[in-house]
């Protein structure tokens, strides 16, 4: 029986790099008899977090946005899947706001709640040197330790100048696959 996984998206860009070694990585899980659920937190109405911590007494946000599905999402999933490229050298503003939205999962109550086990992350940048990743797999290394989550594997996409890059690349695709074909 597979596993299920949610995969989150933040670039702006549809047809974009990440978007498109997302959809490889999906995929690869699909093959597997894996479920999968795409988030797409450009086009979410998601607030960010608004640090009350009264999240830790209910066990969830109680902010009425896409937030709620988020949630649902997260206490569906067994693997989490985050998918950004790089904005000043980190993950996308709206990435961020959805990482915000996982301060519930800290305390034990809503952590209960929280089925995810393992994590991935694909991301992608026009830089060339891998170096501009650092920040972002900091913050992902971060999350993974406050949250008891397991890394899995990480995908990164360095020097994809235009945003059609990713699909004319069959390495890296044929990497995105074998990735989600392995959870």
């Amino acid at each position: 029986m597979g596993k299920n996984v949610l995969v989150i998206t933040s670039s702006p860009r549809k047809e974009g790099n990440t978007n498109t070694i997302a959809q490889a990585f999906v995929a690869g899980a699909l093959a597997y008899e894996n479920k999968v659920e795409v988030f797409d937190a450009f086009s979410a109405n998601l607030d960010g977090c608004h640090g009350d911590a009264s999240c830790h007494e209910r066990g969830f946000c109680g902010l009425k946005d896409d937030g709620v599905k988020l949630h649902e999402l997260m206490c569906w999933a067994d693997v989490l899947v985050l998918v950004s490229p790089v904005y000043w050298k980190s993950f996308t503003s709206y990435m961020k706001k959805v990482i915000d939205r996982f301060y519930p999962y800290a305390a034990p109550k809503p952590r209960a709640a929280c089925t995810v086990k393992e994590t991935y992350l694909i991301a992608a940048a026009g830089q060339p040197d891998e170096s501009i990743f650092k920040n972002m797999i900091e913050e992902f290394d971060f999350v993974n330790t406050l949250l008891g989550f397991e890394k899995k594997g990480v995908l990164l996409a360095p020097g994809l100048q235009g945003p059609d890059e990713a699909g004319k690349d069959e390495s890296l695709l044929f990497k995105a696959v074998m990735m989600g074909a392995k959870i």
